[in-house]
């Protein structure tokens, strides 16, 4: 495909394209060593609310999980090297290394990401988790400091110990580097500020944060803004179908020293049903698409007349149906009975798991309770199945002993106000009000009315931001190690349902949300002292602390046990991992390492 702008003078040898010899990264390849060519039929979410469909497949991390997922490896940077008490990381970069431009990558890219888009927050967002260290006694957060050694050299210090701080980057600061030169064109802080917001206005954006979010964070959908990934998009958002051609400058090589990737371009398809996606995966269209388990017949009975087959990767969520209560929600009679864990124990046996198990689920959803399943770091033996039994008549009991009395068929607060609980979903979701409307049912049988609510995805994050949820079945909560994404787990910031409030007022220091109390406050507080500690045992120890806390008060309750993320691939596709853990920590279909995926016969003609 390169071939041709090589010999017209347009690009430079592919020799020259890539790092020095010593510096290239080598990527392993899972089956066989690929042919070029090929189009990947891609379907994405629109621009605004798809963006992590093609982000996350397409990222190229500082450092990355290996494929066990039990540690990090370079891949941006060359290596690394960290003093003894963990307050030290040195990182190496690739010398010869280039941005899709042909820009050299050197240490200032680093340096500018810190000093000019993290630090000064130009896109609202705080300063990741990552870069601050914590004194486990006096709980003092102190921010890291940045320092650029050489041009492939740059050192990060923390004033106290920062175990797993490359994991940490792995998933907290995927990125942690930006084209510096191509950044100073942009920014109000190198052009003024009047000058920066013409380009905003000129890119679609009435303010610098909007724009800065979209160049500095989502930045993978504009074509001039260089980039280190495997493909470039080839047009600006907006279209229906944009196509991302290879990247000239891609630096790396499979084991026989070819230039990856292998696959010549990705046409990305706009959708806005996915049922869109099933009938064209059905067609033999798109080459690889992931889905839901509720896709799961489907696939498995058209498998045949598609050409594709079906993989099944394993995830580290603690359930696949379930729900949260926001703990902090703006009605103070339901704050009282989300923080009773009575009540939070009768709507969980109240509900008929088995039955729950083989409508969602097929039954490969075990009926149990939220929790780490059998098999992964910190299973808790006995979780599974508290308050999982189904037992109407205990519910009942559990309510009448809060003080919830029956008027009628319906219970009121202790106060004689109508108590009516809302659960809310995001309408885009699979099957979206299947699973709340069966929960609706057995919460009405023990005497809480209940009204579903669908909304869209932005009027979601609104009501979770401003706590006008009450509970939700929207998301999941787990991961692979608290200290690797203790987001869903440990309130460090706002986003997840049940402790956005908590979140909130961490990440903002105090001055916005609400501060936990209790066993709330100790999760924020075990965090501190694992983040603190050297050695791997004793951060596997607390770490523990923090799921037992989660078993004790089941903050969020589920119903069905996880289910497997699916593919859908083509069998013309080639090197994709049959068995794997999908996880947002491993950037999902991203572990597989697309950039070795390849097509069998590239020129086979596909629908």
């Amino acid at each position: 495909m390169l071939a041709g702008r090589v010999k017209s003078g347009d690009l430079p040898p592919v020799a020259e394209r890539l790092p020095v010899l010593k510096d290239i990264m080598v990527e392993p390849v899972h089956e066989q060593i690929g042919k070029y060519g090929g189009t990947w039929n891609f379907p994405t979410g629109d621009w605004q609310n798809g963006p992590w469909d093609i982000g996350k497949p397409t990222e190229e991390a500082l450092f990355r999980f290996n494929p066990q997922g039990d540690g990090v490896e370079p891949n941006v940077a060359k290596g690394f090297e960290v003093n003894d008490n963990l307050t030290e990381y040195t990182i190496q970069l690739r010398e010869g290394m280039k941005w899709s431009d042909g820009h050299p990558f050197t240490s200032a890219d680093v340096m500018c990401w810190w000093d000019s888009i993290m630090v000064p927050k130009i896109f609202g967002r705080e300063v990741y988790d990552a870069f601050w260290s914590t004194d486990p006694k006096t709980g003092e957060r102190a921010l890291a400091e940045f320092e650029a050694i050489d041009d492939l050299t740059v050192r990060v210090t923390f004033k106290h110990p920062r175990p797993v701080f490359l994991e940490r980057v792995a998933i907290d600061a995927k990125w942690m580097f930006a084209p510096a030169h191509w950044m100073e064109r942009i920014l109000d802080e190198f052009i003024g500020k009047d000058a920066a917001l013409k380009i905003a206005k000129e890119r679609g954006f009435q303010n610098l944060v909007d724009w800065y979010e979209s160049a500095a964070y989502y930045y993978w959908f504009w074509p001039d803004r260089p980039s280190l990934r495997a493909w470039l998009p080839t047009a600006e958002p907006g279209a229906e179908q944009i196509t991302w051609e290879r990247n000239p400058y891609y630096w790396k090589t499979d084991p026989a020293g070819n230039q990856l990737p292998y696959i010549d371009e990705l046409s990305l398809e706009i959708y806005q049903d996915p049922s869109h996606v099933e009938l064209q995966v059905l067609n033999g269209h798109f080459d690889i698409a992931q889905f839901e388990f509720p896709s799961f017949t489907l696939l498995q009975e058209n498998r045949q007349k598609g050409d594709y087959r079906v993989i099944r990767w394993d995830t580290a969520e603690w359930y696949s149906n379930g729900i949260q209560f926001n703990m902090e929600p703006k009605d103070a009679n339901m704050r009282t009975l989300f923080h009773d864990p009575r009540f939070r124990e009768a709507l969980s046996v109240a509900v008929d798991r088995k039955a729950l198990s083989e409508q969602l689920t097929l039954g490969f959803g075990l009926p149990q309770q939220g929790s780490i399943a059998k098999g992964r770091l910190f299973y808790q033996k006995g979780w599974a199945e508290k308050w999982a039994a189904y037992d109407v008549d205990h519910a009942k009991a559990l309510l009448d002993e809060i003080g919830l009395p029956l008027k009628g068929q319906v219970r009121t607060h202790p106060d004689g106000s109508e108590l009516r609980l809302t659960i809310t979903q995001e309408s885009e979701a699979p099957q979206a009000g299947q699973f709340e409307e069966l929960l609706k049912h057995y919460f009405e049988a023990i005497g809480i009315q209940t009204d579903v609510q669908l909304v869209d995805g932005g009027l979601f994050g609104e009501l979770n931001d401003s706590a006008g949820l009450q509970a939700t079945t929207t998301g999941s909560i787990g991961g692979i190690h608290p200290i690797f994404r203790p987001d869903t787990v440990v309130p460090l910031r706002a986003g997840t349902p049940w402790h956005n409030q908590y979140g909130t007022w961490y990440a903002s220091g105090g001055t916005d949300g609400v501060e936990p109390e209790g066993d709330i406050m100790k999760l924020i507080t075990v965090y501190r002292e694992m983040s603190s500690q050297t050695e791997p045992d004793a951060i596997d120890e607390y770490a523990e602390k923090i799921v037992q806390l989660h078993m004790k008060n089941q903050w969020a309750i589920g119903y069905t046990g996880t289910v497997p993320r699916l593919f859908s691939v083509s069998n013309n596709i080639a090197n994709v991992p049959e068995q794997i853990t999908f996880a947002d920590e491993f950037r999902d279909l991203g572990h597989g390492r697309p950039a070795q995926f390849t097509f069998i016969d590239p020129d086979a003609d596909r629908a």
